[in-house]
């Protein structure tokens, strides 16, 4: 059972936690990722000319002529 003091949490084993904020540098990493991330899957399902992607496109009815 984790005991509070002063905002300070201990746990067993004399483990303590303060809360802190997270830094602004993490949370646009954070962002720059998710960002990332959806560009990459709108670039990648366009179709590179991969013929996998454009499998995948024809099945899904995005085919490009």
């Amino acid at each position: 059972m984790a005991a509070e003091n002063h905002g300070l949490t201990r746990y067993p084993g004399d483990i303590e936690e303060q809360e802190g904020k997270l830094p602004l540098f993490l949370k646009l990493t954070y962002a720059g990722f998710l960002i990332f991330g959806i560009v990459y899957l709108v670039i990648y399902f366009s179709g590179d000319g991969s013929p996998l992607v454009e499998q995948f496109n024809q099945m899904a009815g995005n085919a490009v002529p």
